[in-house]
């Protein structure tokens, strides 16, 4: 299956799907022109994924702001995690937000509300001098 790695940019995140080496990430800014255009590759990478998944997946969010537009793809993402999990297999979503972040926190609480798949909500641990993401 083809590695999916989109560095990051001012309106979009840093995004690597590798199946062979079990990395699931999406981080940084979320608010791109064209959601749709954006997101369409990663919803199809998933998509065929579900069809030959590994035994153990693990998505990482960490995102510093998302729009609404791009929630609507998030969703997608995770409803396609749900339909993995319905199968037997391990899935899992780590939603990480910045520890004063409470906007991030809320969205990740209410995503886990609406889907199966098991997401554990956790504040970024920032240490001395590093509390300042660089993401691109």
């Amino acid at each position: 299956m083809k590695k999916i790695e989109i560095a990051a940019h001012d309106q979009t995140p840093f995004v690597i799907l590798d199946k062979e080496n079990s990395i699931f990430e999406i981080r940084g800014y979320s608010y791109p022109d064209e959601a749709l255009e954006f997101y369409s590759e990663i919803i199809e990478w998933f998509k065929e994924y579900i069809k030959n998944p590994n035994a153990e997946t693990k998505l990482i969010f960490d995102l510093i702001y998302v729009n609404s537009t791009s929630i609507k793809f998030i969703n997608e993402i995770l409803k396609k995690l749900d339909e993995l999990l319905a199968t037997g297999k391990t899935v899992e979503v780590e939603w990480l937000f910045m520890p004063d972040d409470e906007d991030m926190q809320q969205l990740g609480n209410v995503l886990k509300d609406f889907h199966k798949t098991p997401i554990s909500i956790t504040a970024k641990k920032i240490g001395k001098g590093n509390d300042k993401q660089k993401m691109f």
